[in-house]
């Protein structure tokens, strides 16, 4: 998003825990928008402490601000905390635009007092002159997961359970909670935290995808990953996905039978669903140069009309 905004980026990380990490990194965004004196901050959502920082000081500083709100930005710990949720609906009322990723979470913020502009996540760039070997002889599925509480994972894992270990595997990203090492059937893979690099070769090995979730409206990062790769795939069955990646993909209700029911189905087609993703990826290239024109003619006109 910063490249394709022409923008700087910067990104504070520390070993720090607890308050202490909040305050350390809390003083380097504070100096950074001090000697940085910009006319424009983006900030992503979350981090729900660096949004509400640089909605709260915009007035000091004097520029415009911009939250990309994430579904666990809007939504922090799934809505159970009444203090977060009241912080996520007054980063969304006061800054100056939000970005979000489709028209459901656009009326939301409307309805929040908030300035929604709907842009897709632009589709990530692969260094495709590296080449990338298939992993096995099996259909090998990558499950993009960062076993988040809103990732049916125990229903995949149930799924595989069900499908013959010398046909699939499924290779499965993310740092798993412990104990889950107990509940992986045959045609499972755990991988554990991967690099960017190791991700990428994963990515590619693999003949398809797999990336679920309960949200309603989310748009699922590992979805635009898949497309940009050239990997059809398996979604969750929701509006807002069947209506962005609408073709390559097959989509499930999240039950482990239907799960595995979509990856027989995919493996028999997968051909078909490979032609069909090119022609989606083409689509969504031109939706998102729309969507970006559309971003920075927002700003713009924010930025000029506060500096009247």
């Amino acid at each position: 998003m910063a490249n394709a905004l022409n923008s700087s980026y910067f990104e504070f990380t520390t070993s720090k825990k607890g308050v202490l990490r909040y305050a350390e990194l809390t003083l380097k965004t504070i100096k950074l928008l001090y000697n940085e004196k910009p006319d424009v901050v983006f900030a992503q959502n979350p981090s729900i402490v660096l949004a509400f920082l640089v909605v709260t000081f915009k007035r000091i500083f004097g520029y415009v601000s911009v939250v990309d709100e994430h579904n666990a930005g809007l939504f922090p710990l799934e809505g159970r905390s009444i203090f977060l949720k009241n912080i996520a609906r007054w980063i969304v009322s006061n800054s100056d635009i939000v970005v979000v990723t489709n028209e459901p979470l656009a009326n939301m913020c409307l309805e929040w007092g908030g300035c929604p502009v709907v842009v897709p996540d632009p589709l990530p760039s692969f260094d495709t002159k590296k080449h990338y070997t298939r992993i096995g002889n099996k259909l090998t599925l990558l499950f993009i997961c960062s076993w988040a509480e809103d990732e049916p994972f125990y229903e995949l894992l149930e799924a595989a359970s069900m499908l013959d270990s010398e046909k699939y595997e499924i290779r499965i990203t993310g740092r798993p909670p412990n104990g889950i090492e107990d509940k992986c059937p045959e045609s499972v893979t755990l991988l554990g935290f991967v690099s960017d690099e190791d991700f990428i070769s994963e990515l590619f090995g693999s003949d398809a995808v797999v990336v679920l979730t309960n949200r309603e409206n989310c748009l699922n990062c590992g979805a635009y990953e898949a497309v940009s790769a050239g990997k059809p795939g398996i979604l969750s069955n929701t509006l807002s996905l069947r209506n962005y990646f609408h073709k390559g993909f097959l989509f499930t209700d999240n039950s482990p039978k239907d799960i595995r029911r979509n990856i027989e189905i995919l493996g028999s087609d997968l051909v078909v669903h490979s032609k069909a993703l090119e022609n989606l990826k083409g689509s969504l290239v031109e939706l998102e140069a729309a969507a970006l024109d559309k971003l920075k003619a927002a700003v713009r006109s924010k930025y000029e009309s506060s500096s009247n």
